[in-house]
């Protein structure tokens, strides 16, 4: 893993117009056409790039436009983990608006961008007095919440094959679509607990019983019903 990507893009203000998150995001769904006056700034980051750390305070607020993050995070009591995984719209390092620290640490697994707020321009806006807008970043929160639920539905169970399908079907919700960008198989083996040769061997009986189809190396398309007939059938034990 690499720090946090530092590969700036520009002033995001002038694209937010046109952003796939902005029905979202607590700052335009606040701000509107005065968003310029925060000065966001747009960063890209790749898989392994480390966004923020468990145990520091964050000093911005990250908001997700596109790509995928895996949250890790150490108990004290056990090595550390992946616990799930994050996509678009997912708002990161709100905890420091409370003077907490960040409860996870986000590795970048797909490709993507950010755009990056800082304490001091909300401050200087009045957002953190604006209900509106402590609204919002509560509902961003809620919708973080929602999204982790959904993964632990979707990626526990018996067999890999089981929680593969579920990882997909999770994916394709984070991209709002039936095609579905993913990550590499040693990625997706450390997100569900096992190897990257059950991955491989999962992937190929879903694809075999018609659950999904690659589309090139980096994308596969779903298939509903028949995936779904996954999260109800449990895998065999040489899967497992």
């Amino acid at each position: 893993m690499t720090v946090r990507s530092r590969r700036v893009m520009g002033a995001a203000s002038g694209n937010c117009q046109q952003c796939f998150t902005q029905q979202s995001c607590p700052v335009i769904c606040t701000l509107g056409d005065r968003v310029a006056e925060l000065q966001v700034k747009e960063h890209s980051f790749r898989a392994g790039d480390v966004l923020v750390t468990q145990g520091a305070t964050s000093a911005v607020i990250l908001i997700i436009k596109s790509g995928a993050t895996m949250l890790l995070r150490d108990s004290g009591y056990s090595q550390r983990q992946s616990i799930g995984m994050f996509g678009r719209g997912t708002v990161i390092g709100s905890f420091g608006l409370l003077g907490r620290t960040n409860p996870v640490t986000h590795v970048g697994i797909l490709e993507g961008r950010y755009c990056e707020l800082s304490p001091a321009s909300l401050q200087r806006s009045g957002l953190l007095e604006d209900p509106v807008f402590l609204g919002h970043i509560l509902n961003a929160l809620a919708h973080v919440l929602e999204s982790h639920f959904n993964w632990c539905q979707l990626s526990k169970g018996d067999g890999v094959v089981r929680r593969l399908a579920g990882a997909l079907l999770h994916l394709s919700d984070l991209q709002c679509s039936l095609r579905v960008r993913l990550p590499t198989q040693t990625i997706l083996a450390g997100l569900l607990g096992t190897t990257r040769e059950s991955i491989a061997r999962a992937f190929a009986r879903i694809e075999r019983d018609g659950g999904a189809s690659r589309c090139g190396r980096n994308y596969c398309d779903l298939h509903l019903p028949n995936l779904l007939r996954h999260l109800e059938t449990p895998s065999p034990s040489s899967l497992q």
